[in-house]
């Protein structure tokens, strides 16, 4: 429901509002929390199975200081705030919360086009969405990780994971080539599928736009490692 502001005084209704007093958090309550956030940040940090999740972890540790990073939205967004460590020096933009997959590559260009060291972070399903955005021919510098499983993998971490019909109606598996599509723009492209050349490629110089394929496990696999990764920060 969105509200239109006619009088054009919502600024001055926002100032006259009264001051609310928010207590305090219980302390014993924020030590609980910290002591089990370590404990899945331990988890985390020893994953060594290549996968969406260490993807996140590593590439969000490479990133320069002073990058601009655009994430889209479904299972990237996800990855990067549960397993991405917290740092700074990273100005992170998103789009429409965690839903819409459509106009990421045009985000991410505008983005792009203000910042000296841009990277963007896209499913290859919202890649496909708005891949004609790649029709420019005057790009500003950006390094565009797509990653490729092949359809939409955060329906396979959802309890619809397995019914009948899955794959039609959740997993929608595009069968297409991404690094092929990307390549029929004339736009440079590059594949990785380890963590050590996630770690060359994140540091290198960019120049004009750039798309690395990100070749991950099966959103099936995926699924199951992540229920592995939750079972032993449970089991802590």
């Amino acid at each position: 429901m969105a509200t239109v502001d006619q009088d054009r005084n919502a600024d001055q209704k926002f100032l006259a509002l009264p001051n609310l007093e928010v207590p305090s958090a219980d302390p014993d309550w924020v030590a609980v929390w910290n002591k089990l956030g370590e404990r899945a940040s331990k988890v985390v940090s020893e994953l060594d199975t290549w996968s969406e999740e260490t993807f996140a972890r590593d590439f969000a540790a490479a990133l320069p200081t002073g990058a601009s990073l655009f994430v889209a939205s479904s299972r990237p967004i996800r990855d990067l705030e549960g397993f991405a460590k917290p740092r700074q020096g990273v100005e992170v933009f998103a789009n429409r919360g965690l839903a819409g997959i459509d106009g990421n590559i045009s985000t991410a260009l505008g983005i792009a086009s203000r910042s000296e060291k841009t990277f963007a972070v896209l499913g290859d399903l919202a890649f496909l969405h708005d891949v004609s955005a790649l029709s420019h021919t005057d790009n500003p510098d950006l390094r565009l990780f797509v990653i490729d499983n092949n359809g939409g993998g955060i329906f396979s971490t959802l309890p619809q994971a397995g019914v009948d019909g899955f794959e039609k109606i959740f997993g929608t598996p595009h069968g297409r080539d991404i690094q092929a599509i990307a390549t029929a723009f004339g736009v440079k492209t590059s594949t990785i599928s380890t963590s050590a050349e996630l770690a060359r490629v994140v540091p290198a110089p960019v120049k004009g736009l750039e798309i690395v394929v990100v070749r991950v496990p099966s959103r099936q696999e995926n699924g199951d490692y992540l229920k592995s990764i939750y079972a032993k920060m449970e089991s802590l």
